[in-house]
């Protein structure tokens, strides 16, 4: 283990959608450091609207407050897992405006931003193409390597650490 990325936060289902910092962010953040490990974070995004998604950007570069993080800020889209996640229907093109919109916000506050999706929304629910300018993060399961073009690949979620309960995803960085 070389670097963690750390959930820094998500955003609520619902039509309130309130922004929620990770109850767990403070001490991992601090024990990944206290460890000499090299990190980045992530926040879990429900924004439907650019706005929205530029909130989820200052949100986490208000509770970083000045923090140097070693690899990206991403934004995480994925499905919410549920039935009500307020950003599962949206379709490609707004959801990759809402990407954008966070990335350029992380950008702008002076992180290097990023994206996390499976490589099957990557193919099918946002353009991975408007996306090339920011890290990629693929997470794709059981195969050799990342079938699409990444800067960091998502091989697992269900390998094991000693001192740590329960499953952990396991990603290759090809950052460095």
């Amino acid at each position: 283990v070389s670097f963690v990325i750390v959930r820094i936060g998500y955003r609520g289902y619902g039509a309130s959608g309130t922004l929620v910092l990770d109850p767990m962010f403070e001490e991992h953040f601090t024990n990944v450091k206290n460890a000499g490990l090299k990190v980045g974070v992530y926040f879990f995004s429900q924004a439907t609207t650019e706005e929205e998604a530029k909130e989820e950007a200052f949100a986490c570069a208000y509770v970083l407050n000045g923090r140097k993080l070693d690899y990206p800020i991403y934004f995480d889209s994925e499905a919410s897992g549920g039935s009500n996640g307020r950003a599962d229907g949206l379709g490609v093109t707004d959801r990759t405006k809402c990407a954008i919109a966070f990335c350029e916000e992380v950008k702008a506050l002076g992180y290097q931003p990023g994206v996390y999706a499976s490589t099957l929304w990557f193919r099918k629910r946002i353009d991975l193409n408007r996306l090339k300018s920011y890290s990629i993060w693929n997470a794709h399961y059981n195969v050799a390597s990342s079938p699409i073009p990444c800067q960091m690949w998502q091989g697992t979620c269900t390998a094991r650490l000693p001192g740590y309960k329960g499953d952990m995803d396991v990603n290759i960085s090809y950052i460095g």
